[in-house]
């Protein structure tokens, strides 16, 4: 017979080389769900082993579901051609701050002259650090809690609950395009420079595939909701002894505007969402009142989640794979704000050229001939031109010409 530590050792060593097995044979995408082997050995050195299950399967398979669900939004928007917005929030940020938002005053004070070219500062590896561990912290808040603070950790789960439900029903209702797709596709604000998803793709380039299933999940900033949501938590909890947790909040903040990752208004939406999902969290999920969780009826329900996570997660990866360029976000969504102001953009080789993609990966080959040859005379530079003559050339192929 094993000892209970052996045995809580090879039930760590095998979620390990299990978890890392679906992560590399394409299964699994969601590097977050690594950290589960990290809880397990925290319960094994607490002997919490028993209680392991029965408190956190289901949340983890509910996590991994939503990952699922935020790629297979975006595949439904591209699918079934839903509008997306690029404007309105766009238009807000300039009226508060004048022609010059946020993201583009902080990337013009950080980043280095040769960044562009790969050249990344210290401070741009630093806060691209702080953007990947938002997929992680809030586990590890969690995991504190369940360690130290357990009468709260079903109230913390219900908040994360709600929270993601509610951030999902956002995404799916009202997609819009960060500061970074507007500035990229269109011009619209001077040129971003998405450094953390350059670093992530030199450094670690399966990261990219694993969070950005979804480019247009910007309203509400849910990379703004999760430390927001533990702040209030560890508010409740400790007062101005989580004083270092709100410094990293505020810091998460500074660094999506960075990044041109969101608008300051995404992240107003995301503190709001944060605080609706607590204040109903606590209210709704007493932890006084809630009896434990049944562990047969538990593990039939995080299998069930499990499954259809990683059901979603294959059947929107292989849609993704099937038709890469009808997915791309540049070609794929339809833009509504953009279409309805077309006069707009006449002289705009971003909106021309987008146009054109976005006909072109819809079957309309001949008008979307006709808005890359209005394309290319709009050209800033040989890139720019290389591209329209392309996609011309392509379109005349396509057509016979």
């Amino acid at each position: 017979m094993l000892r209970p530590k052996t045995r809580s050792l090879i039930v760590i060593l095998l979620a390990g080389i299990f978890l890392l097995a679906l992560y590399n044979s394409d299964v699994l995408f969601m590097p977050k769900l690594l950290i589960f082997v990290f809880i397990l050995g925290a319960a094994a050195v607490f002997n919490k082993l028993d209680d392991l299950v029965r408190n956190w399967f289901v949340f983890l398979a509910f996590v991994y579901l939503t990952d699922s669900l935020r790629g297979l939004i975006y595949y439904v928007i591209c699918k079934l051609s839903l509008p997306v917005r690029v404007l309105y929030v766009l238009r807000g940020e300039q009226a508060i701050y004048g022609p010059t938002i946020p993201s583009v005053a902080i990337q013009r004070a950080v980043l280095a002259p040769g960044a562009a070219a790969g050249d990344f500062t210290v401070l741009q590896k630093f806060l691209t650090i702080i953007h990947g561990s938002h997929f992680v912290v809030f586990l590890l808040i969690g995991l504190v809690l369940w360690l130290r603070r357990s009468r709260f950790f079903r109230a913390y789960k219900a908040s994360f609950y709600i929270l993601f439900s509610m951030g999902l029903l956002g995404y799916l209702l009202v997609p819009t395009a960060p500061p970074w797709m507007a500035s990229e596709l269109f011009g619209l604000v001077p040129k971003l420079l998405h450094f953390n998803v350059a670093l992530y793709n030199t450094a670690a380039p399966a990261l990219t595939t694993s969070f950005n299933t979804n480019p247009i999940a910007a309203m509400p900033s849910l990379h703004a909701a999760f430390p927001m949501l533990c702040s209030l938590i560890l508010w409740r909890l400790g007062r101005w002894k989580s004083l270092p947790f709100h410094l990293y909040t505020l810091l998460v903040f500074f660094m999506i505007i960075a990044t041109g990752d969101h608008y300051t208004l995404d992240i107003a939406a995301g503190v709001l969402l944060a605080a609706v999902a607590y204040v109903l969290a606590f209210r709704l999920a007493k932890p006084e009142t809630l009896a434990p969780a049944s562990r047969t009826r538990t593990i039939a329900l995080g299998c069930i989640l499990f499954a259809l996570g990683i059901g979603v997660g294959m059947f929107t990866r292989n849609g993704f794979r099937s038709a890469p360029e009808a997915f791309h976000y540049g070609a794929g969504p339809r833009f509504a704000d953009i279409f309805a102001r077309e006069a707009d953009f006449g002289d705009n080789y971003g909106a021309q050229y987008y146009f054109g993609s976005y006909y072109l990966v819809h079957g309309d080959t001949s008008r979307a001939l006709g808005y890359f040859e209005k394309a290319r005379p709009l050209s800033r530079d040989f890139t720019e031109r290389k591209n329209a003559e392309m996609r011309i050339k392509q379109c005349r192929g396509l057509l016979g010409k």
